[in-house]
């Protein structure tokens, strides 16, 4: 099978069948998030709930059926959505067009409305070009290697316009996105050490982590060409730089420090790198064993343009020092075998121009940088394979889970294999968070599942440094010179939310639903399965018993978080100094308060 894009023109049919995907899920989203309130009209003899939308106009609505999940969140059956206007039905969808029928309903202005229409095309594009790529079977999948699973991903499973990408245009979605499945090289700088900075844990020697990186060779030819301009190689630092990202944002912000000699490109890296889920991030595919790159592609995607935080940049290597500090001696996530991937250096380049400009939206700080994360390849066993997290919501075009067929190429049933996912996956993650005080961002794009034979062993965290948010008990740890550098969490109401948030609702929500709905594995039994993981994990470490009280995983309800909302709003894309972020409001039953308590338990 093809597994790349390619310049064939989208069919009619693709078309329609990426937008009646991104319906549901449109549905879905933003029913979770309270936006959309469909009127129920019945329940049919499957136990469906049929609904009637209505739009902003009067001769338009919608009728479709879903059923009810644990969270607020509905399953929608996509074949059922049928648009009616002047009361003929119709079973062409456009999504695009819906948001326009309900500008009045969701009270858009016309800004607003126009930017989300563009990444709405986007992202049907990009869904539309996958499609017509074709679809590995899970039983295919199950049996694939890394790189191949995680060019068959299709985006966050919460954001609506999650392949949005503003800024690639279609040849550029043909060599750079993830899905294209294609290897690139990148461009390397010299930066003049009065703009540029760079960062490393303290045994790592500049020089020596150069060539590593470059190569020996390389890394000779690019000094003698900074000595044949007649440049100090001691005040030049090297900055490896998306070719994405040099031709369409450096050439043009940054040529007067090109003209002046400051910024000077030194030619092409002789190492392929596979693109990851997130665009900016690249994996070495020639030599597996080196680190991670993650570079600045300043395009707008998930909700904010990629670039890299200079300040993110500077205490980077610092933060995976203090945190791998705090865990180096922890038994119990040694016997876990819980990877963490640091860090380990990073380079930064200030513009002389927006640096200056007081509270300057984020965007302009972060056109350039890099920064370079361990890889996990060298910590893996023989017989292991690892996987993005994100990979077991993957469903194929059979409705076959890639979870079942992990669980058959393991010989074991649903039920075992979710077992052991739970012990791998989630029992760290509570002791990070209840012994350690850190709230990490576990998403499914954060985290990689080492499986054996198809079994989960353990998992692989990373991106830690980004996301790290700190409790007060973490907080009175934290270094002096960091403090400015971690989100602080006020957690008022001593819920654990980067749990209950970040995995039971980013997570969970969608895990459990792909299995109640395709493998005939209640959503009950799911939750079921957690509860009795947490309570092993709270029976083998009864000295925690104070913290398991002061954050309560089983409280009756937790905050909703409003990712979608963010944008759907009047100046949703108005310029901000920091990142968009989600709010948090309203409230959420928690599955684990129901199950303990199942007289409250909904049928499902």
């Amino acid at each position: 099978m093809n597994t790349t894009l390619n310049n064939t023109p989208i069919s009619q049919e693709i078309w329609l069948m990426a937008n009646r995907d991104l319906m549901a899920k449109t549905f879905a989203e933003l029913m979770h998030e309270e936006r959309l309130k469909p009127i129920p009209v019945f329940q049919d003899e499957a136990g469906f709930t049929v609904f009637r939308l209505e739009t902003g106009l009067e001769n338009i609505e919608y009728s479709f059926r879903g059923q009810e999940r644990m969270m607020d969140y509905w399953h929608i059956d996509k074949d059922s959505i049928v648009k009616i206007e002047n009361e003929v039905k119709s079973q062409t969808l456009n999504v695009p067009q819906f948001f326009l029928e309900m500008q009045t309903v969701f009270d858009l202005d016309s800004n607003t409305l126009a930017k989300y229409t563009e990444e709405l095309l986007h992202t049907l594009y990009c869904d539309a070009l996958i499609l017509s790529r074709g679809i590995i079977s899970s039983k295919d999948l199950a049996s694939s290697n890394y790189q191949t699973v995680e060019h068959q991903m299709t985006g966050h499973p919460w954001v609506i316009v999650n392949k949005s990408r503003l800024g690639f245009s279609p040849s550029d979605l043909e060599v750079y996105a993830p899905e294209a499945g294609q290897d690139i090289k990148v461009l390397w700088l010299a930066a003049h050490k009065d703009r540029s900075a760079f960062q490393a844990l303290e045994h790592i020697d500049q020089e020596n982590f150069y060539r590593s990186e470059i190569g020996d060779k390389l890394y000779q030819v690019f000094q003698q060409q900074l000595i044949d301009l007649g440049k100090s190689v001691q005040d030049y630092n090297l900055i490896p730089v998306h070719p994405w990202q040099w031709e369409h944002k450096l050439k043009i912000h940054f040529a007067g420090d090109i003209a002046s000699g400051i910024l000077i490109k030194l030619g092409g890296g002789n190492d392929f790198y596979s693109p990851q889920q997130s665009i900016r991030t690249l994996f070495n595919t020639e030599h597996p064993e080196k680190r991670y790159l993650k570079t600045a592609v300043s395009i707008l995607s998930t909700g904010n343009i990629r670039g890299l935080s200079p300040k993110q940049m500077r205490i980077a290597p610092s933060i995976t020092d203090w945190v791998k500090g705090l865990i180096k001696d922890d038994e119990y996530l040694e016997t876990k075998g819980t990877i963490f991937l640091g860090e380990e250096a990073s380079v930064a380049y200030l513009h002389p121009q927006y640096n200056a400009i007081t509270a300057v939206p984020y965007q302009y700080n972060e056109f350039l940088g890099a920064l370079w994360r361990e890889s996990a390849i060298s910590s893996l066993k023989e017989g292991e394979e690892m996987f993005t997290m994100a990979s077991l919501l993957y469903v194929d075009q059979n409705g076959i889970p890639l979870v079942q067929a992990f669980a058959e190429k393991a010989g074991v049933s649903i039920k075992e294999w979710i077992t052991e996912y739970l012990d791998a996956y989630l029992t760290p993650l509570l002791h990070i968070y209840y012994t350690h005080s850190l709230c990490v961002t576990p998403h499914g794009e954060n985290i990689m599942v080492v499986l054996k034979n198809g079994l989960p062993q353990r998992i692989v965290i990373k991106d830690f440094v980004d996301d790290i948010v700190l409790t007060p008990e973490a907080r009175e740890k934290l270094p002096d010179h960091l403090a400015d550098g971690l989100i602080q969490s006020s957690n008022k109401e001593n819920v654990p939310l980067s749990i209950l948030l970040g995995i039971f609702d980013a997570f969970f929500r969608y895990l459990s639903n792909v299995l109640h709905t395709y493998s005939n594995f209640r959503e009950e039994t799911f939750w079921t399965l957690v509860h009795e993981c947490i309570k092993e994990y709270k029976n083998q470490n009864p000295h925690l018993k104070e913290r398991y009280e002061k954050y309560d995983l089983y409280v009756p309800a937790f905050k909703r978080f409003y990712i979608n909302s963010v944008r759907l709003k009047n100046n949703g894309y108005s310029e901000n100094k920091a990142f968009a972020i989600p709010k948090k409001d309203g409230a959420l039953l928690n599955p684990l308060y129901q199950i303990i308590n199942k007289n409250s338990v909904a049928e499902v």
